[in-house]
């Protein structure tokens, strides 16, 4: 009969501990990472990036700043749904190769992008929203707006 030691069960947290990590770097879609309720989205966007973001705030906006080098002014879609803001980049790549003195003929369709979304507080004016997209950078420009008090005070009689 063995033994066992404290260093048998450092071992045994040790292999729990890296098959965690394999399994959360090199999975197509991490456990920890899928959300059951987001999960086909999670699947459709896979060949995505995250674009680089930095957001500000200021007494009248919030601004956000993203990167998307290499993208088109018409392949930018913005939402604004339910107060999530969603920004979408979809590049679709066409090859065709037809080559008739060897008879052959090739045809091959890609498509990457950037997606990011964020949710917004309550006090957000959807209706004038500014977009720029100049050099690479894509800048949102959100105003705020008051929300009035649902609050009310009733007198009692």
């Amino acid at each position: 009969m063995k033994r066992y030691t404290i260093w048998d069960e450092m071992r045994r947290m040790q292999r729990d501990m890296d098959s965690l990590f394999e399994d959360f770097v090199y999975s197509k879609n991490p456990y920890l990472l899928v959300d059951s309720k987001n999960k086909n989205e999670l699947e459709t966007k896979e060949n995505y990036r995250e674009p680089v973001c930095n957001i500000e705030e200021d007494k009248e906006n919030y601004n956000f700043s993203l990167e998307i080098p290499g993208s088109k002014k018409e392949d930018i879609k913005i939402n604004i749904n339910d107060n999530i803001l969603e920004i979408e980049v979809e590049h679709k790549k066409e090859e065709k190769k037809d080559d008739e003195k060897k008879g052959s003929y090739s045809y091959s369709r890609s498509y990457s992008g950037f997606y990011r979304s964020f949710s917004l507080p309550r006090n957000i004016d959807k209706d004038n929203v500014d977009a720029e997209y100049k050099d690479g950078v894509l800048k949102i420009k959100i105003p705020k707006k008051e929300i009035s008090s649902s609050q009310k005070q009733i007198e009692v009689k």
